[in-house]
């Protein structure tokens, strides 16, 4: 591994063993205008905001192996809507260890948590990763894995569920620079406490002896770009089975991306993605008071400029556009988003 020193400050300590440690620390301050904070279609209020982020990572690796971490964390203040200001936790660990030449055994453990202020409402996931893949350059890499989260959502109300999903995907280089990818997963979702919906005589039941289950499988493409500028492209086709009859669903995902240089001290960050999801019985879905769980987000425009200072200070500018669906409000809204911030390595 090579410990580096640019736009970022790593220290290096080498054991016997030859790893090496290296860390890197970040903080944010930005002020932003959110369009929607409430995330409604009615009565809709805009507030402006001060936000802080702290990033701590480390990395450290021998010849065979690798354990690397993180920690995240983000306040949002907006004085207008204080009850609306949160606390958003990010954490990491995880490894990979050489198990035959060009064969690794990785596995991570991943927690989210975010809290509000109005009732201490509060979302989180936290989930482990599994897998075994193979990485060897200018040749066909295969992964195989199982990934599995527990996810909670408190407004009040407890809701919470499981969703485990075993995955394959292959990725070959297709020319020096542009890379090819296939990907299936296989999900299953059980939620707690929380019955199936049955239709009869077109009115909708709830099943008293059995909690949702949701089974699908997901197959992807993605081929991406590795010049002077990153580009990418992935589309995705998912098919849903439930035994809540108005939940079965097919969803076509896409999204593309670019990020680069457009001068010395200038780089831009470009996403746009967008998602459709075709219920069974979409004449049901406005009464399904938790859709879409798993999105975190299914529709954007994001665009990002960065401006470096010099080697440890950067500023940005972002703007997004979210048409978006959420599980505390069992339809789609819109928002758009701007943020101004300084980002210092320390």
């Amino acid at each position: 591994m090579t410990c580096s020193n640019k736009c970022r400050i790593f220290v290096c300590l080498i054991f016997l063993s030859g790893s090496c440690l290296a860390f890197e620390s970040q903080i944010n301050f930005s002020t932003y205008y959110d369009s929607n904070p409430r995330e409604n279609i009615n009565d809709i209020e805009s507030t402006v905001g001060l936000k802080g982020r702290g990033l701590i990572k480390f990395d450290t690796s021998t010849s065979r192996s690798r354990i690397h971490g993180s920690f995240l964390g983000q306040g949002y203040l907006e004085p207008a809507l204080l009850f609306d200001s949160k606390v958003i936790v990010n954490a990491e660990v995880g490894g990979q260890y050489g198990l035959l030449p060009h064969w690794q055994l990785g596995a991570n453990l991943k927690s989210f948590q975010k809290v509000y202020f109005e009732d201490f409402q509060r979302s989180g996931r936290t989930t482990f990763r599994g897998v075994v893949n193979r990485v060897k350059p200018q040749s066909i890499n295969y992964e195989i894995g199982v990934l599995k989260s527990l996810l909670q959502i408190d407004n009040g109300t407890l809701f919470q569920y499981t969703d485990q999903k075993i995955f394959f995907s292959l990725n070959r280089p297709l020319s020096n620079k542009l890379r090819g990818e296939l990907r299936w997963q296989g999900s299953l979702i059980q939620y707690e406490d929380y019955p199936a919906r049955i239709i009869q005589y077109d009115t909708l039941y709830s099943n008293v002896t059995e909690d949702q289950e949701d089974r699908s499988w997901l197959l992807g493409g993605q081929l991406k770009y590795t010049g002077r500028m990153i580009l990418g492209l992935s589309i995705s086709y998912e098919d849903i089975r439930s035994n809540s009859e108005i939940d079965e669903a097919t969803i076509l995902a896409g999204k593309l991306y670019g990020s680069g240089r457009i001068s010395p001290k200038m780089f831009i960050h470009v996403v746009l993605q967008g998602m459709n999801k075709y219920y069974g019985r979409p004449d049901f879905s406005e009464l399904n008071p938790h859709r879409d769980p798993e999105e975190n987000i299914q529709n954007q425009l994001h665009v990002q400029i960065d401006r470096v200072l010099d080697p440890q200070k950067m500023i940005y500018l972002q703007y997004s556009a979210i048409k978006n669906e959420t599980v505390f409000n069992h339809w789609f809204y819109y928002k758009n988003l701007f943020e101004l911030g300084i980002k210092v390595t320390i």
